[in-house]
């Protein structure tokens, strides 16, 4: 089901995987690679899809792979990599690490767009700027931040018109809704 049509989605895989040890993207999870559990997640919300990252081997997914424009800068590279790209307004952005994310979590993000710079899910836990919807709009201050040598998403938020969405009664129903790969006992632990 397509909930707004002009929203590009991008899956933020063109990290190092240094404390998984191998490349997460590609760790089976329930029969079939994460990036492409992810893609399955994601695509039924967006006109059109890309991955942020420059594996060789995500190609296989059939998605137009969009290469860091900035090197070793970490998440907000692959942020402002997929903006730049866009030719939507809006993008839904989410790291292939967060296998449980669901059509409710995006729903109740897609519904508040509105007046912002980013739409970002928040739970008693924190907030996860790796999961949400960014305007393209926001490109200006990230390549700042990026030129500055500042690369911390919470310091990104802090710059924009971030509307943050309370996630805590989808949390309540879906526990492991905001669960992150980033370990190998993580990924053991599904």
């Amino acid at each position: 089901m397509k909930i707004i049509s002009e929203i590009n989605g991008f899956i933020l895989a063109g990290g190092k995987s240094s404390r998984m040890g191998t490349d997460k993207a590609l760790l089976m999870i329930q029969d079939e690679p994460l990036l492409k559990r992810m893609i399955t997640i994601v695509s039924p919300f967006c006109k059109s899809l890309g991955v942020s990252g420059s594996n060789a081997e995500y190609s296989k997914f059939n998605v137009q792979l969009i290469p860091d424009l900035y090197i070793g800068c970490g998440p907000i590279s692959g942020i402002y990599s997929s903006l730049n790209y866009s030719n939507a307004d809006w993008n839904l952005l989410v790291s292939v690490d967060v296998p449980f994310i669901n059509d409710e979590l995006l729903r109740l993000l897609f519904s508040n767009i509105g007046e912002y710079d980013c739409i970002i899910p928040e739970h008693n836990s924190g907030v996860e700027p790796l999961i949400g919807l960014y305007n393209k709009q926001t490109l200006p201050v990230i390549e700042k931040m990026i030129k500055n040598g500042e690369y911390k998403l919470r310091s990104l938020l802090s710059k924009l018109n971030t509307r943050f969405v309370d996630c805590n009664s989808l949390v309540e129903k879906f526990p492991g809704l905001f669960m992150n790969i980033n370990r190998m006992e993580d990924f053991l632990a599904i």
